[in-house]
């Protein structure tokens, strides 16, 4: 049948995969933090949670910046110096 009951889900994580609903409650997450990364890789924006990944990854010797000191530090290379806002 094309249509179906809209009050009832057309199927849930249970019937799907044998999943807890914690466990549908975390793939779900998971699911948009990779969305998330992904639209900000598109827009170019800074991501702060990849960026203490790498951190903790390679440079665990070290403090790693401040989310405020992160997003600084990515406008001031982006945009920042002589012609500043300018697209060309």
């Amino acid at each position: 049948m094309l249509l179906r009951d809209v009050l009832k889900p057309a199927f849930s994580c249970t019937d799907a995969a044998g999943l807890s609903v914690g466990e549908c409650v975390a793939c779900a997450r998971s699911t948009m933090v990779q969305i998330r990364g992904g639209w900000l890789r598109m827009l170019g924006a800074p991501d702060y949670r990849a960026y203490l990944a790498h951190h903790a990854a390679n440079h665990s010797g070290s403090r790693p910046l401040s989310e405020r000191e992160f997003v600084a530090t990515y406008l001031e290379r982006r945009y920042g110096g002589r012609g500043a806002g300018r697209c060309c």
